[in-house]
């Protein structure tokens, strides 16, 4: 879903081309009904993104520098996540 949301132009696009769809058979829609039901689908679009980065920020705040206290046990992990060493500052 997420990746979905990178492009939220192409949402709105199939949202814009399912209504044309829709006149070229017959259903009216008018201008101000199709104004609205792009500005809903971005509404939602835009309440769906805001929702899945809340899920996905981080919830700690970085240190611009910092300092690990004397004593301090470090235990240094491959890119597979396994130990490689520890070790004491």
């Amino acid at each position: 879903m997420a990746a979905i949301l990178k492009d939220p132009a192409l949402i709105i696009g199939l949202v814009r081309a399912t209504l044309i769809l829709l006149v070229s058979f017959g259903i009216y829609v008018s201008q101000d009904q199709q104004d609205a039901i792009l500005m809903f689908t971005a509404a939602v679009l835009t309440i769906i993104s805001l929702a899945l980065t809340g899920v996905t920020v981080a919830k700690t705040t970085s240190v611009a520098n910092p300092v690990l206290k004397a004593g301090t046990s470090v235990e240094v992990v491959t890119p597979e996540g396994l130990p490689n060493y520890e070790k004491i500052l």
